[in-house]
């Protein structure tokens, strides 16, 4: 049931196929918006509010530790990515020669964009699209079915909160939190 479920997105998303929107999903799905934009989000957000740098250092930590296991996942369970399975399929982008199940997309997109999110709350909505919108491209552009992305994203979420917990319970929520002393702002 849910092979074919997955099966029936995948191909509904290629009779969707336009131009422009192709276009700029495979701008999403480019390796440094899934990795440098968000994590250079978290490095300026944390020089603009004067902090230290844990956002910076928890998103590409989480990032890292999202790969590995993703990887090892992909080894697994060895899912073929849907133009393999299904020839009438016809990515928009090469299809990589790893296996399908989770997405690693979607996994480290979200574990960098929830790590930025917990140490600065008002960018997580954004972040969180623009994760979505990463996840979503791939499937988009005909090489993950939406399962893949849908684990991916539970699974970069929760390395990125796992992380987190641990640098709260081991340095405290007090310095987690910590700013470096501001300036007075003008009248």
């Amino acid at each position: 049931m849910v092979a074919r479920w997955d099966r029936a997105v995948v191909e509904a998303f290629q009779h969707a196929h336009w131009g422009s929107a192709d276009w700029v999903f495979e701008l999403l799905s480019d390796w440094w918006v899934k990795s440098l934009l968000i994590i250079g989000i978290g490095v300026v957000a944390d020089l603009w509010r004067r902090r230290l740098p844990l956002a910076a250092v928890l998103a590409t930590a989480s990032y890292f530790a999202a790969s590995g296991i993703e990887l090892a996942l992909k080894e697994a369970f060895r899912r073929a990515r849907p133009p393999i399975v299904d020839p009438r399929i016809h990515p928009l982008v090469a299809v990589p020669d790893s296996y399908s199940m989770p997405s690693g997309h979607a996994t480290t997109v979200f574990a960098a964009a929830v790590a930025v999110g917990l140490v600065h709350p008002r960018l997580r909505l954004p972040l969180l699209v623009l994760a979505a919108l990463v996840a979503v491209s791939r499937v988009w552009l005909g090489v993950h079915y939406l399962t893949d992305v849908i684990v991916g994203a539970a699974l970069g979420a929760g390395i990125a909160l796992a992380l987190w917990f641990l640098v709260v319970r081991r340095l405290g929520p007090t310095w987690a939190s910590r700013t470096l002393p501001r300036q007075p702002r003008p009248q």
